[in-house]
C-alpha cells in the first residue's frame, strides 16, 4: 500500500498480535504509539519503508519481540537504547539501508543477538564496530559479510577478511578534541544575546552538548526556552538574565572519548552606557555591535536600577532607620533623667467646715491638719 503513510496510535487497538508486517509502504517513522501496546509481538516487519532513524526508549513495550526487519530504507541512525528493554531480541535485519554504524549500547544485550544483517550499508569501520567485529564468528550476518565504505585503507573489505590480531590503525576512533581551550569570558548587561562558539575534532564526528551553571544539558534548540545550542556548536543564550550567570561547560564527546572547556558568563542588570529614558522601559530586540569578545546583541532602552543604585538605596534608608532609632532613644533618655528630680510626696493643709448648728466661742482657733501623701 504505497500510499500508506501513517498509522493513527488506536488503529491496531483490541489486537493481540504475535507478528506483524507493514512493508513497502510510505512509512516516514516507526509507528510507535500504534505498536506500543503489542505485548505479545514477536516479529515485526517494517521493510522497504523510508524509515530514517529508530528513535530511543520507544521499543520498551515489545519486551517479547524476537526479530525486527528494517531492510531496504532510508535508514540513517540508529540511537543509542533504542532496543532498551528487548531482551529476546534474536535477529535484527537492517541491510540495504544507510547506516554508517551501529553501536553496542544499543542492544539491552548484544549476548542474545544471533543475527546481524548489516550488509550493504556504507559502514564506518572505527571503533564503534569493534564489537560486531569481535563477534562475527558467533553472528550470523544472513550469509553476507557487512564491508567498510570507510575509511580508506578498509573500503571494499569485508569482516572476515581482517585477520584476528588487527593492525593499530584498524577499527579505531580518534578522541573528540576541542579546536580553543581557551576559556572564554563575557560581562553583559541583562536583555543581551550572547554567543559562545565551540568546535571539536574528532573521528566520528563528535556531538556537542552544552552543561549549564543548573546541571542540564543542552544539545539542541528546544521551543520555549532561551538557551541552544547550533549545528557547529555555538551555545547562544538569548535575552540573558541575572539568573543565567555561571560557568558553563561544552562537552565534546564521541565513541573514542570526551572533551571539555568552560565559558563564564556574567549578567549585570545595568549599564551605564544604556541612554536614561523617561518610561525606564526594559526592551529586548535591538541589533548593535559589541566590543566584547563574545558576538552579543545589546539592548536600546535602560533597565530601571543597578545594583549600585539599590546598594546606594537600602543604604541610605537603613541610615534614616538608625537616626529615627537613635533619636527615640536620646528622647527616652531624658524623660528619664527628668523623672529622678519630681518631687514625690503632696502637702495638703486642710480645715474642717464648720457646722451650721454647732456655736463656737469668738475665742476658738479653727482645727487645721496637714497630710502628707507619699
Amino acid at each position: 500500500m504505497p500510499a500508506l503513510d501513517t498509522m493513527t496510535p488506536k488503529c491496531l487497538f483490541g489486537l493481540n498480535l504475535t507478528s506483524l508486517s507493514i512493508t513497502m509502504c510510505n512509512l516516514s517513522a516507526i509507528p510507535y504509539e500504534a505498536i506500543g501496546h503489542q505485548r505479545y509481538l514477536r516479529f515485526l516487519n517494517l521493510s522497504f519503508n523510508p524509515i530514517e532513524a529508530v528513535e530511543a526508549n520507544q521499543l520498551f513495550n515489545l519486551q517479547k519481540l524476537q526479530a525486527f526487519h528494517l531492510a531496504g530504507g532510508r535508514l540513517a541512525l540508529i540511537e543509542p537504547y533504542s532496543f532498551r528493554g528487548l531482551n529476546h531480541l534474536r535477529v535484527l535485519n537492517v541491510s540495504s539501508n544507510r547506516l554508517s554504524t551501529l553501536e553496542e549500547s544499543v542492544f539491552h544485550s548484544v549476548g542474545n543477538l544471533e543475527t546481524l544483517a548489516l550488509y550493504d550499508n556504507p559502514l564506518a569501520c572505527d571503533c564503534r564496530l569493534l564489537w560486531v567485529f569481535r563477534r562475527r564468528w558467533r553472528l550470523n550476518f544472513n550469509r553476507q559479510q557487512p564491508a567498510c565504505a570507510s575509511p580508506e585503507v578498509v573500503r571494499g573489505k569485508e569482516f572476515k577478511d581482517f585477520p584476528d590480531i588487527l593492525p593499530l590503525d584498524h577499527f579505531t576512533c580518534q578522541k573528540s578534541k576541542i579546536a580553543d581551550y581557551q576559556v572564554e569570558k563575557s560581562h553583559v548587561d541583562e536583555g543581551t544575546t550572547v554567543q559562545f562558539p565551540c568546535h571539536a575534532e574528532g573521528d566520528p564526528d563528535p556531538m556537542i552538548m552544552w552543561l549549564t551553571p543548573k546541571k542540564d544539558y543542552i544539545t539542541t534548540k528546544t521551543a520555549g526556552s532561551r538557551l541552544s545550542v547550533s549545528d557547529d556548536g555555538t551555545l547562544e543564550v538569548r535575552y540573558s538574565q541575572i539568573q543565567d550567570n555561571g560557568t558553563y561547560f561544552c562537552i565534546a564527546t564521541n565513541a573514542a572519548g570526551n572533551d571539555s572547556k568552560a565559558a563564564h558568563l556574567f549578567v549585570h542588570s545595568y549599564s551605564p552606557n544604556w541612554p536614561h529614558q523617561p518610561n525606564k522601559t526594559f526592551a529586548f530586540i535591538a541589533n548593535q555591535p559589541s566590543d566584547e569578545g563574545a558576538n552579543v546583541t545589546r539592548t536600546t532602552l535602560p533597565f530601571p536600577f543597578d545594583v549600585n543604585t539599590l546598594i546606594i538605596a537600602t543604604t541610605m534608608g537603613f541610615i534614616s532607620f538608625l537616626a529615627v532609632v537613635l533619636f527615640c532613644l536620646v528622647i527616652l533618655f531624658l524623660w528619664s533623667r527628668g523623672k529622678d528630680n519630681s518631687k514625690t510626696s503632696i502637702e495638703v493643709e486642710y480645715v474642717p467646715r464648720k457646722e451650721e448648728t454647732e456655736e463656737s466661742s469668738p475665742t476658738e482657733a479653727p482645727v487645721q491638719f496637714n497630710m502628707k501623701i507619699m
